[in-house]
C-alpha cells in the first residue's frame, strides 16, 4: 500500500512547464484556441489547454520525451510546431510564437474562406462576424449594429445603448471615432457593411481602451485580408422599397511575402421614407394656453455615397511592421420633409398648419493613420500610431409654412410665433489628431505587462443660424443662432498588468490616468476632468470548454460638444432644438460576473451611473416662453442585468442562437416638473437561425424585439423585427445570390409616450409614433457576389522562420 501511494505521488510530479504565445500574422493575440502536446512516438496526447484573452498558454509535463504541440480553433488552420525535447534538466521551456492562420481553402484559382461562428464570447464581451450573416449584403453599417445582441439603435433621438445603458463609444479600427452622435449615425449609414470584417461589442474594457463610453466600446473593423497573390471581390446589390435601392462594392487585395495592400470602393444609391405622427396636450403654462395637438412628420430622403477604403502593410523583416489605414466617405443627399399639425385652444380657435422643409446635405468624412510594429525580443513589441480624422458638413435648408382654419381656408395666426417660412444653413467642421504608443512586454512566463501613452487635439467648428420670414422679409431667429469654436485636449496614460496564476486562471490589474479638457471661444466655463480608471478582470478556466471570468472597471461618458452648446435647427415654431452648457460627463462603475460553456455564456452584473446623459428631452427656458428639447442628466441610475446567450444546434443542418438581456433598473430624475424615481425591468431578445438546404441554400432568420422601458420622463412601447434571408451558392465557384426581407413583419415602429412616466414642462402630455420605412413598404435587396483570384495562397510562416527570428 506504501508503495502504491509513493508511485501514484511522483506519478503526478511535474517535470517541465511549456509556455508561449499564439498570434496571427499581424502579430495580434488569438486567444481561445486549443493547444494540444503530443508525443512524438504515437501522437498520443499528453497535456492540452486553451489560450487566454492574452494569447499565451502553459502546459505542465509529467514525463520527458520528445513532443509537439497541435493548435486549432474556429476559423483557424489547423497548425502544427516542431519536435521538440524534454529532459530532468529542463524545468521551464519557453517556446517562440507561433502563427495561426485563418482557414482558407483554394479551389480553381477562386478563394473560400470557412464561415465562422456568427457570435463569439470572449471575457472582454462578444465579437460578431458579420459576414457569416446573409443580411450583411447590401446593407450598411447602422442597419448592421441594430440586428447585434445587446445593441439598440434610437434613430429618432440619435444615440445607441449598448445592454439598455447609454454612453456608448464608436471605433474604426481601434481608434475612437470622435465626432458628435448625430454625424457618427450618419457616418454610419453612410459606411457599405460589405467592408466590414467583424464588430467587436466591448462591454468589459480593460486599461488599454479609452476611458470614454460608460456603457462599452462598439469596435467595427474593416476587411484585411493575408494573402499572396492577387483576389478581386465583387458584390452589387439591387433593391426596392419607397423607391429604388443599389449598392456595388468591388475589392482588391494584393500581397507579397513582405507587403499586401487592400483596397475597395463602394456606391450607395438610396431613395428613403420615414415618418412620425402623434397627439397630445399642453396645459395652461403653454405659450400658447391650454391646446389639444395633433403632429405628424414624413420624410424623403434621396442619398447617394461614395465609400473608399485601403489598408497597407510592409514587413521589411519579421520584427517590423509598417502600416497605414484610411476610411473615407463623400456623400449628398436631399430630403423633402413634411411637417404638420393642428392647434385646438381652449377658447374654441384652431389653427392647422402645414410645412414643407427642403433641405440638401454635403458630407465629407475620413479617418487615417499611419503604424509601426517593431517587435524587440521574443518577449517585447513597441507600437506606435498616427492618426487623423476630418469631417464636413453643409447642411443649408428652407421651410414654406401655411396655415388653416377650421374651414380649411389659408389664414394668418395673431400670435407672433408663427412665422411664413424659415430658411436655415448649419456647416460644421471637425478634425481630431490622435498618437499614441504601446509597449508590452514579459517579465516572465507567468507575469506580462502593456504600458502607453495617448494624445489627442481636437478642433471643432460650427456655424449655424434659422432665419423666420416675417411681413417685413427675413430676419434671424436669436433662439437658433449659434457661432461655436471649441478645442479639446485629451492625455493618458495607462498601465496593465497579467498575472498567469495557474495554467487554469490569470488576473489583469490595471489603471489608466486621463486628463480632459475642452474649451470653447465664448464666455462658457471650460470643462476639466482629470482622474484615474481602475480596472480589474480574473479569468479561470474551468476545462476545455467552460470557463469564468470576473471584472470591475470605471468608465467616463463625456458630452458632445453640440450636446453642450448649440441651437441648431428647428421645424416647430413652439419648439427649439438646443444644447445644455451645464450637461455633466457620467461617471460609471460596473462589476460583472461571465460564465461561458462551449457557444453558450451566462452573465450577471451591477453598473452604476452617476449623471446619465439622456438627449432630446423637453424642458422650457427661464422665461417659459419657449419649449427647449435638449440632452439633460439624470441624477443617476442604478442597473441589475442578466446576460444570456444561447446556442442550439438541432441539427447538422439548423442552428438557432438566442440572446436575452434582463435589467432591473431604479433611476432618478430631477429636471422635469416634480424630482422622481422610477424602478422598472427592461428586457431585450435576439436571435438568429440558420438552416442549410440541399443544393448549396441556405435561409437565416433573425431579428430582435425590446420590451416596453422608461427613458426619462418618456415610457416607450416595445418594438422589434423579423429579417429573412436566403442565400444560393452557384455551381463551378460562380458566385452567390442572396435575397434579403429586412423587416418581415414590417413592424419597426416606435411608439413613444412624453411625459408618461411623470409631469414635464408645460403639463405636455402626448404620443407618437415613429414607423422606418419597411413599415411604408416592402423593401427586398437581391444581391450577387463573386470572388475572383489567381495563384492566392495564404502568407506562411513556418516553425524554422520562426526560430530563426527567436535566436536572431
Amino acid at each position: 500500500m506504501r508503495t502504491l501511494l509513493l508511485f501514484t505521488f511522483f506519478s503526478n510530479v511535474t517535470f517541465a512547464q511549456i509556455t508561449g504565445k499564439i498570434i496571427t500574422p499581424k502579430r495580434e493575440a488569438v486567444p481561445f484556441v486549443n493547444v494540444l502536446l503530443l508525443a512524438v512516438s504515437d501522437s498520443s496526447m499528453v497535456s492540452a489547454t486553451t489560450t487566454n484573452e492574452g494569447g499565451t498558454y502553459q502546459l505542465s509535463l509529467v514525463k520527458t520525451g520528445r513532443f509537439y504541440l497541435k493548435i486549432s480553433g474556429v476559423g483557424y488552420q489547423t497548425r502544427l510546431s516542431e519536435v521538440f525535447e524534454i529532459n530532468a534538466s529542463k524545468s521551464t521551456i519557453a517556446l517562440a510564437d507561433l502563427t495561426l492562420l485563418e482557414e482558407e481553402n483554394t479551389l480553381n484559382e477562386v478563394q473560400v474562406s470557412a464561415k465562422k461562428e456568427l457570435i463569439q464570447t470572449t471575457p472582454l464581451g462578444k465579437i460578431i462576424n458579420v459576414q457569416s450573416s446573409l443580411m450583411t449584403k447590401g446593407s450598411n453599417a447602422l442597419q448592421v449594429l441594430e440586428r447585434l445582441p445587446g445593441v439598440i439603435s434610437d434613430r429618432r433621438n440619435n444615440q445607441f445603448s449598448l445592454n439598455g445603458q447609454s454612453g456608448v463609444t464608436i471605433m474604426f479600427n481601434g481608434r475612437k471615432v470622435q465626432m458628435p452622435m448625430e454625424e457618427l449615425m450618419s457616418l454610419l449609414e453612410n459606411t457599405v457593411a460589405d467592408n466590414i470584417e467583424k464588430i467587436e461589442l466591448i462591454t468589459s474594457p480593460t486599461a488599454q481602451y479609452d476611458a470614454d463610453g460608460g456603457a462599452g466600446i462598439i469596435n467595427i473593423v474593416f476587411k484585411n485580408s493575408e494573402i499572396l497573390g492577387t483576389k478581386i471581390n465583387l458584390t452589387t446589390t439591387v433593391g426596392y422599397g419607397y423607391r429604388e435601392k443599389s449598392v456595388t462594392t468591388i475589392g482588391l487585395s494584393q500581397g507579397f511575402k513582405k507587403w499586401s495592400l487592400n483596397a475597395s470602393y463602394s456606391f450607395n444609391h438610396d431613395v428613403s421614407k420615414s415618418g412620425y405622427a402623434g397627439d397630445g396636450t399642453a396645459g395652461s403654462s403653454f405659450m400658447l394656453g391650454e391646446t389639444y395637438n395633433t403632429f405628424y412628420g414624413i420624410s424623403r430622403r434621396f442619398q447617394h455615397t461614395h465609400n473608399f477604403n485601403a489598408t497597407f502593410q510592409y514587413q521589411p523583416t519579421k520584427r517590423t511592421t509598417f502600416g497605414g489605414d484610411v476610411v473615407t466617405s463623400f456623400g449628398k443627399s436631399h430630403n423633402l420633409v413634411n411637417n404638420g399639425g393642428t392647434y385646438q385652444f381652449k377658447n374654441a380657435d384652431f389653427i392647422e398648419i402645414a410645412l414643407l422643409s427642403d433641405g440638401r446635405t454635403s458630407k465629407q468624412n475620413s479617418i487615417s493613420s499611419v503604424y509601426i510594429r517593431q517587435v524587440i525580443s521574443t518577449k517585447s513589441q513597441l507600437n506606435m500610431d498616427l492618426s487623423y480624422i476630418h469631417y464636413s458638413n453643409n447642411s443649408p435648408s428652407e421651410i414654406s409654412s401655411t396655415y388653416f382654419g377650421k374651414d380649411k381656408q389659408p389664414i394668418v395666426p395673431s400670435n407672433s410665433i408663427f412665422t411664413f417660412g424659415n430658411r436655415g444653413e448649419s456647416v460644421s467642421k471637425i478634425q481630431v489628431g490622435v498618437f499614441k504608443t504601446d509597449f508590452v512586454t514579459e517579465f516572465s512566463s507567468k507575469i506580462s505587462g502593456e504600458f502607453g501613452v495617448k494624445m489627442s487635439v481636437a478642433q471643432n467648428e460650427n456655424d449655424s443660424r434659422v432665419e423666420r420670414k416675417t411681413k417685413e422679409g427675413w430676419e434671424v431667429d436669436p433662439r437658433s443662432q449659434s457661432q461655436l469654436q471649441s478645442q479639446e485636449r485629451i492625455g493618458a496614460a495607462y498601465s496593465q498588468l497579467k498575472f498567469l496564476l495557474n495554467p487554469k486562471a490569470a488576473l489583469q490589474v490595471g489603471v489608466r490616468y486621463e486628463y480632459w479638457q475642452r474649451s470653447f471661444q465664448s464666455n462658457v466655463k471650460p470643462f476639466t476632468i482629470s482622474q484615474f480608471f481602475p480596472s480589474f478582470l480574473y479569468t479561470f478556466r474551468i476545462n476545455d470548454q467552460s470557463a469564468l471570468s470576473l471584472n470591475y472597471n470605471r468608465r467616463i461618458s463625456r458630452p458632445a460638444y453640440t450636446d453642450l452648446i448649440s441651437n441648431l435647427f428647428y421645424t416647430d415654431p413652439t419648439f427649439v432644438f438646443s444644447g445644455n452648457p451645464l450637461l455633466k460627463p457620467t461617471l460609471t462603475q460596473v462589476v460583472k460576473l461571465d460564465y461561458s460553456k462551449n457557444s453558450f455564456n451566462l452573465g450577471l452584473s451591477y453598473q452604476y451611473d452617476v449623471d446619465p446623459i439622456l438627449r432630446y428631452q423637453i424642458t422650457s427656458n427661464a422665461t417659459k416662453d419657449i419649449g427647449m428639447s435638449s440632452p439633460q442628466n439624470l441624477d443617476y441610475q442604478k442597473s441589475f442585468n442578466l446576460f444570456v446567450g444561447y446556442p442550439l444546434q438541432f441539427s447538422n443542418w439548423g442552428k438557432l442562437t438566442v440572446n436575452s438581456t434582463t435589467s432591473l433598473r431604479k433611476y432618478k430624475v430631477s429636471y422635469s416638473q416634480f424630482p422622481t424615481e422610477k424602478r422598472f425591468v427592461f428586457q431585450n431578445l435576439n436571435f438568429s437561425q440558420s438552416i442549410q438546404l440541399p443544393q448549396d441554400v441556405e435561409v437565416e432568420l433573425s431579428g430582435w424585439y425590446n420590451f416596453p422601458f422608461f427613458e426619462g420622463t418618456n415610457k416607450v412601447k416595445g418594438f422589434g423585427m423579423v429579417n429573412l434571408g436566403v442565400a444560393k451558392k452557384l455551381p463551378k465557384d460562380k458566385g452567390t445570390i442572396q435575397l434579403a426581407l429586412p423587416d418581415l413583419l414590417r413592424t419597426f415602429s416606435v411608439f413613444t409616450h412624453n411625459g408618461g412616466m411623470t409631469p414635464i414642462a408645460f403639463d405636455i402630455n402626448t404620443v407618437s409614433n415613429w414607423r422606418d420605412e419597411t413599415v411604408f413598404y416592402r423593401v427586398v435587396k437581391l444581391t450577387y457576389s463573386r470572388s475572383f483570384g489567381k495563384n492566392t495562397r495564404s502568407v506562411k510562416y513556418d516553425a524554422k522562420d520562426e526560430e530563426r527570428e527567436r535566436v536572431r
